[in-house]
């Protein structure tokens, strides 16, 4: 896989561990970030350090000669977008139009975007979510995942570039940020881990689709290379895993029983989410390899060496 390609939100969690697999695999790469450079230097990587809503951002030069997009960048959480619904918008809606629409008329590239294969859907009217089952978010950060995606659709059939939507269910594993308050995989591990008490929504059977950093790399570069697909892919291990399940992994894993500080239910969670990933492995050969146990544990030993 040789190429070039433009990763944004380079600096996030899944910007951090794409980068590198790129770069591994012959790619040349533009990274962008509205943050500092965090990848050490290589021959192949340029960083960019843009913000998309700036509109001195030169988003035409950094797209020249560009085969494929990851558009990874999103500035809120579900938390953080529901309490400044408008700014949310702004920062990423308008963003992510600023880039699409920065994209030279009948360039041929592939544009793979990471949208959220849990707040897009909304409560779920069957057991496993389909990628055609109705978009009914209920957080503002669902429904700028749903805007982008359709933003996507809209300019695919008016122009040349070949987008798909990859539906990413909860991502876990090394290298996310603990502190930002975000990933319960990750916040669980890292109170575990140092006897504080893990901060518990609702009553722990909050259900959701996780899925690895590492599988979530090799879906979007899978994405990319296939070149063409359905509009949009779900991204998840087809296993609902509850909050308290990963308590008792947590338990199991450490030998003793963790604190937990019960809070009332938020709003804004969906109270079951769980995808059916059969399309992506049709499509581009995708299905997850890490077991939820061993990402678990690996998850706990990168914590455990940081701290």
């Amino acid at each position: 896989m040789t190429g070039k390609a433009l990763v944004t939100g380079a600096s996030g969690f899944l910007g951090r561990a794409l980068v590198p697999a790129l770069l591994a695999s012959g790619e040349t790469v533009i990274a962008a970030g509205r943050k500092t450079n965090p990848f050490a230097p290589h021959p192949r990587l340029i960083w960019r350090q843009i913000d998309l809503i700036d509109p001195k951002a030169p988003l035409p030069e950094i797209l020249c000669g560009i085969d494929v997009i990851y558009h990874l960048s999103w500035s809120t959480i579900p938390a953080e977008a529901s309490l400044a619904p408008s700014e949310d918008a702004r920062e990423n809606i308008v963003g992510s139009l600023r880039l699409i629409e920065s994209i030279a008329p009948g360039a041929a590239l592939r544009f793979v975007f990471a949208s959220s294969g849990g707040a897009i859907y909304g409560p779920l009217q069957q057991a496993r979510a389909k990628e055609d089952h109705p978009l009914n978010p209920i957080s503002a950060y669902g429904v700028s995942k749903r805007t982008v995606e359709a933003y996507l659709d809209l300019f695919a059939a008016t122009n040349t570039i070949r987008p798909v939507s990859l539906r990413i269910g909860n991502l876990f594993g090394p290298g996310q940020n603990p502190e930002r308050l975000f990933g319960a995989v990750t916040q669980f591990s890292k109170a575990a881990l140092s006897g504080a008490p893990i901060v518990l929504f609702g009553d722990g059977s909050t259900v959701r689709d996780y899925v690895y950093i590492d599988d979530a790399v090799d879906a979007l570069m899978r994405a990319a290379r296939v070149g063409d697909s359905s509009f949009a892919l779900n991204i998840g291990s087809g296993e609902g895993r509850s909050l308290n399940d990963i308590i008792a992994i947590l338990e199991q894993y450490l030998q003793r029983p963790v604190k937990v500080d019960r809070r009332p239910a938020r709003a804004f969670d969906a109270p079951f989410s769980v995808l059916d990933p059969s399309r992506a492995t049709r499509e581009i050969g995708w299905s997850t390899r890490v077991p939820f146990a061993e990402g678990i544990a690996r998850t706990l030993k990168s914590l455990a060496e940081r701290a």
